[in-house]
């Protein structure tokens, strides 16, 4: 519970104060980052390598703000936590706990003490469940405080999307972590981080009919793609983090942080928005796939659904679209150019322009890559969706991968 006590020490220590040299009284300053880990250390919570996910995890569950100077300011949700905890038991606010918990675990893993040895302890003191008994039995305690300080999730936010159970509209609330609450079905949808969500054209996924919203990152660099509230949490198809040789985005218990489904992960083989009809080719970092970012216009760009390599496609360009087309020699995706009429490179004032981005001498001139190595036009580097062929991945460190369009025949 060390996360939870270093928050409440931060609001004490503001309501001390201290005397300045000149003779003010002001308040003591947060806790930093590195107070903390000092902290963390002294009472013998975490590790080297689980201290900075302790300090990460607060953060992004918005217990706690990073400030100027790495400082550490509790916010009114992880105030309301403390608050809550300490009208239920005030010892869950102290680090001894976890403190001793992870003690034993040390002495465990070093032999030194038998495991089941460890557990009986724990039961025979039954320290655990009297505070279990003493959280149910205040529980409503901690309703009374968050009710105190937040709005119910019914009153908060503003309609953004339909439900695709119910078809009713569901609240965008938008501050961390930013959700849809379908207020009929009484249900939450997680959506990603560090960005802006909005509604993508009214367009339904065809799996749920939930309506697809479109996220997109800050920067003229940042990512856009789009993605489904309910296959972002529940993602429908089993094995999605491993069929493409790539890993999860994020931490699959928490959906908030980009672990779910977006569309470029997607191997439905008709949906317009899925990786197989938005994936142009295999990505030459990884054995991630390069998907058509739809909202670029006119910086139309690829980015890899696994890794930061980006690509910039002819700039300038009315239109860019993915075609149901194949290339003969690399099998990657051929892409249709729609110049713009001043600007075109093609002759004779033409704008239209169908090829591959390795193998069109055109096409292959205008990309550029960031963030990455250069393409290779022809070989393995240049295979489509990671398959050529064949049959062999593309990238660095690839192994043989089964082609996901070959996966869902019949689906």
């Amino acid at each position: 519970m060390i996360r939870f006590w270093c928050e409440i020490q931060n609001c004490d220590r503001q309501q001390n104060v201290k005397l300045s040299n000149k003779g003010n009284t002001t308040a003591p300053d947060f806790l930093s980052e590195s107070e903390l880990i000092s902290l963390m250390e002294k009472n013998g919570i975490g590790t080297d390598a689980s201290i900075p996910v302790h300090i990460n995890n607060i953060c992004e569950r918005n217990y706690v703000q990073v400030q100027a100077g790495r400082k550490l300011a509790p916010t009114a949700l992880g105030i309301s936590l403390i608050r809550g905890y300490q009208s239920i038991d005030a010892d869950l606010c102290l680090p001894d706990i976890r403190s001793f918990i992870e003690q034993q675990i040390t002495l465990v893993a070093k032999g030194q003490v038998d495991h089941s040895h460890v557990v009986s302890h724990v039961l025979q003191q039954r320290y655990y469940f009297i505070i279990l008994s003493l959280w149910l039995f205040q529980i409503g305690n901690m309703d009374v405080l968050f009710e105190a300080q937040f709005s119910q999730l019914a009153d908060s936010g503003r309609p953004l999307s339909r439900c695709g159970k119910c078809l009713r509209y569901m609240k965008y609330i938008s501050t961390r972590p930013p959700r849809l609450y379908c207020n009929t079905c009484e249900e939450v949808y997680h959506l990603p981080q560090n960005g802006t969500i909005k509604l993508y054209k009214e367009l339904t996924c065809p799996l749920d009919s939930f309506e697809l919203l479109i996220f997109s990152m800050p920067g003229p660099e940042g990512k856009s793609f789009p993605l489904c509230p309910y296959c972002y949490n529940s993602p429908p198809f089993e094995g999605i983090d491993t069929l493409f040789g790539a890993g999860r985005m994020g931490n699959s218990n928490n959906p908030g942080k980009g672990a779910g489904m977006p569309c470029f992960l997607c191997p439905h083989p008709t949906c317009r928005h899925s990786l197989i009809t938005q994936g142009v080719c295999a990505c030459p970092e990884c054995n991630g796939t390069l998907v058509l970012d739809p909202i670029s216009a006119p910086n139309w760009k690829l980015f890899c659904n696994m890794c930061n390599c980006l690509v910039l496609l002819p700039q300038g360009a009315h239109r860019v679209s993915t075609t149901p087309d194949r290339c003969p020699d690399c099998d990657s995706m051929i892409i249709e150019v729609d110049f713009n009429k001043k600007a075109t490179p093609l002759e004779d004032g033409a704008t239209l322009h169908k090829g591959c981005i390795l193998c069109d001498e055109l096409l292959h001139s205008l990309v550029v890559v960031k963030h990455g190595k250069s393409f290779s036009r022809r070989g393995a580097r240049g295979r489509g969706r990671g398959m050529g062929r064949s049959g062999r991945g593309a990238g660095r460190g690839s192994s043989k991968m089964v082609d996901p369009k070959m996966s869902f025949r019949g689906f």
